[in-house]
């Protein structure tokens, strides 16, 4: 019993000393990130910009949670530098392609006000004070601008077809082109169509001809005028989002998800331009650049897979702080709390990154790499708290392990977070 009490106490020591060497690495070479005001400089950082970070033409920056206040603030912040400091100009969120009109309109000096912007979005979870102050931002930048050198807003996510039939009805009447009404009919259906409500595997096969023959007609019909060339992708995009969400709906599966999400991102780029370009903003699990052994690629995997160096993928993790949950009642939903989450949970990298000097730091994992001290901590697979749409939920966790050395090229680390303020 002597022995192993022994053996205890030298295992706890070592993981102690190895806790220190750690947290004495990180706070010499993190880089400290000022606050999380959005309209703040990112002083240290712009001293201190990786290669990596100077030279990706695509930005993925993620948050490990979808409702937490520092991770909004400091995305915002980061996209404002990208823009100012690096030319982007395409701002790609985890959102639907629905969302994209009416944004853009107003970003770029149009009609709307400040009451209504936020009601475009398909998310509620992106109907935030963050968010909108963000949008305001663009618009102020758009101001004047000719549109070559407008911020531009799209969406990618597969999860919504609601009005794109309308679209297209609008957009095959105003330049007269003839398509049968039982294929707008089908488009009608596949808009309308919802999760749990369809033939799983079936639905797909059966819809997705009938929207193909629309495609062809309107490719048929495409004209070069240049006015109409802009609405002409538009609606393009609008068809291939709608077969996305009849094949999401039959087959509601991450990985068809995050496919649908890559390919929306090339297409985005196809568009706007070889020298364009972009700022993701989405869910660690969406921008994180590998695949961890299972059948589900994230989108970022696959982007890093296409662009190699070209993609950057920006994680976030946090120590602590007020976390959004929901309260349910058989098994629904029936409102809102909040829990206070103190510490970090034990085995996460978040428990030894908490114990730093700074409040918020910047990792750049190429140079954690480099020092044996940070290689072995960032490059162990240890476990991250995931917190999706549903919130924190104290009596049911979900964690992913992963090597973040493989996960991200950059980590910024948040002590302590709070929630958004919808």
């Amino acid at each position: 019993m002597k022995y192993i009490y022994v053996a205890a106490l030298l295992c706890c020591n070592l993981t102690f000393s190895q806790n220190t060497d750690v947290v004495n690495w990180i706070n010499k070479n993190a880089v400290v990130i000022e606050d999380a005001n959005a309209d703040t400089p990112l002083a240290a950082f712009a001293k201190n910009v990786p290669q990596k970070f100077k030279d990706a033409r695509v930005f993925g920056f993620g948050e490990a949670s979808h409702h937490g206040k520092e991770f909004f603030n400091l995305k915002a912040k980061f996209f404002k530098y990208l823009v100012e400091q690096q030319g982007v100009r395409i701002f790609i969120m985890e959102e639907s392609y629905q969302a994209e009109q009416g944004i853009n309109e107003w970003i770029s000096a149009g009609k709307g006000d400040r009451t209504t912007i936020l009601k475009n979005f398909g998310h509620y979870l992106w109907q935030t004070q963050e968010v909108l102050e963000l949008l305001q931002w663009m618009r102020t930048y758009n101001g004047d601008k000719p549109r070559e050198a407008q911020i531009r807003f799209y969406g990618v996510d597969n999860q919504m077809g609601y009005d794109i039939n309308k679209h297209l009805r609008t957009y095959v009447q105003k330049y007269n082109i003839m398509i049968d009404e039982s294929l707008l009919a089908a488009a009608d259906s596949c808009s309308a169509a919802q999760y749990g409500k369809v033939a799983l595997r079936v639905w797909d096969k059966k819809m997705l001809p009938k929207l193909q023959q629309i495609k062809q007609l309107v490719e048929q019909n495409k004209s070069d005028i240049n006015t109409q060339i802009f609405e002409y992708n538009d609606i393009m995009r609008g068809l291939e989002r709608l077969e996305q969400y009849t094949v999401y709906i039959a087959w509601p599966a991450a990985g068809v998800r995050d496919n649908a999400m890559y390919l929306n991102v090339l297409k985005i780029l196809e568009i706007e331009g070889a020298n364009s370009k972009a700022f993701i903003w989405a869910h660690n699990e969406h921008i994180n650049k590998k695949d961890f052994g299972t059948a589900v690629p994230s989108m970022g995997s696959r982007l890093k897979e296409y662009f190699k160096e070209g993609y950057y993928a920006m994680g976030f993790d946090f120590g602590g702080g007020k976390l959004k949950g929901y309260k349910f009642k058989n098994n629904e939903v029936i409102g809102q709390t909040y829990y206070t989450l103190d510490k970090p949970y034990k085995k996460t990298f978040a428990e030894t990154l908490v114990l730093s000097q700074p409040d918020i730091f910047f990792i750049d994992m190429d140079v954690a790499e480099k020092n044996p001290i940070a290689a072995n901590f960032f490059g162990a697979a240890m476990k991250q708290l995931f917190l999706g749409g549903p919130g924190f939920d104290p009596k049911k966790q979900t964690f992913f392990s992963r090597k973040y050395t493989e996960a991200y090229d950059g980590l910024i680390f948040v002590k302590t977070i709070s929630p958004v303020s919808y």
